[in-house]
């Protein structure tokens, strides 16, 4: 069943090195597949990690969810925008000003980049939010995060594919969603919004990031060759 674009899958990246990574990076094609460098490497090559692979032809997808004062985050997107990025994000839990101050920043370094905003993390249930102190369901948060984020102009949010639909439904197609805690065979980890890809697709997301269950494959060519055999 033919039902990825090229590109709409996001491979993350979570390894402690360039070395480690390179056993995935070499069997991706970067015409099908994108890239997702979180804190884990970032922190250990630094800015370097994002020349290396755009130059082998990856769309870069830099997830650092800043979230700080406004003022910082200002300078710090500012500086990452001037890196090799075709995506990057901030935490929308931030607030409005810290939000703006992230739009200004695109805005001032003339980048054609996709800035995103993480709404809820996908490893947190209701009772965690409970607990945060938050009185609404996890679905209105995130569509109250979305608004703030829709009115300052940001390109799309991260979210679970449980709230996609509503997404799309409220802020228009336009509007991007990243969605993690994909899998291709359903089994359930750290995240406790997960979804299939299958899923994922149906409820519209428009990016799908895979990470362990490919990246720790007993057999990862199988595994890359089952996601191709979903591509248009």
């Amino acid at each position: 069943m033919k039902i990825l674009k090229p590109k709409q899958i996001i491979v993350a990246l979570d390894f402690d090195s360039l070395e480690e990574a390179r056993s995935i990076v070499k069997v991706l094609d970067p015409d099908i597949f994108r890239l997702k460098i979180g804190k884990q490497l970032y922190a250990s090559e630094g800015p370097k990690i994002l020349e290396n692979l755009s130059e082998k032809g990856f769309d870069i997808f830099l997830d650092l969810k800043l979230h700080d004062i406004p003022n910082t985050v200002f300078k710090a997107m500012k500086n990452l925008l001037n890196q090799k990025v075709w995506m990057t994000n901030i935490h929308l839990l931030g607030g409005e000003e810290m939000i703006q101050a992230a739009r200004e920043a695109k805005d001032s370094a003339k980048s054609e980049a996709l800035l995103i905003g993480v709404t809820v993390l996908t490893s947190l249930d209701r009772n965690d939010i409970k607990k945060m102190g938050f009185r609404v369901q996890i679905p209105e948060l995130v569509k109250i995060l979305s608004f703030t984020a829709r009115q300052n102009k940001i390109d799309g949010i991260v979210c679970s594919a449980n709230e996609v639909l509503e997404i799309k439904k409220n802020f228009g197609k336009d509007f991007v969603t990243v969605t993690p805690g994909i899998r291709i065979n359903q089994n359930n980890n750290d995240q406790s919004r997960v979804a299939t890809l299958k899923e994922a697709l149906k409820n519209g997301s428009d990016y799908i990031v895979l990470g362990r269950e490919l990246t720790s494959s007993k057999n990862i060519p199988k595994m890359i060759k089952k996601i191709e055999s979903y591509i248009i």
